[in-house]
């Protein structure tokens, strides 16, 4: 059996969350059918599939992604 890291866990409980048409208040809910998931698929050897970023993980104006200022030159 292969080890199931809270990263694994998280992602797949944000895409039941958002399966489920993003309800508030059932978190523990959502984790519990996720980790029930990757359990099973783990059990079966299916392999873990890589998820993609949500949309949300990258914030606009984060400024580790902002291209860097131009230089402005003073001409006299």
């Amino acid at each position: 059996m292969t080890d199931i890291s809270e990263d694994d866990i998280r992602k797949r409980a944000y895409a039941v969350w958002e399966a489920a048409g993003c309800p508030e208040g059932s978190h523990e809910e959502h984790w519990l059918t996720a980790l029930q998931q990757l359990r099973s698929e783990a059990a079966a050897g299916i392999p873990q599939k890589t998820t993609r970023a949500s949309k949300l993980s990258v914030v606009k104006n984060d400024p580790v992604n902002a291209p860097a200022p131009k230089k402005r030159t003073r001409t006299v």
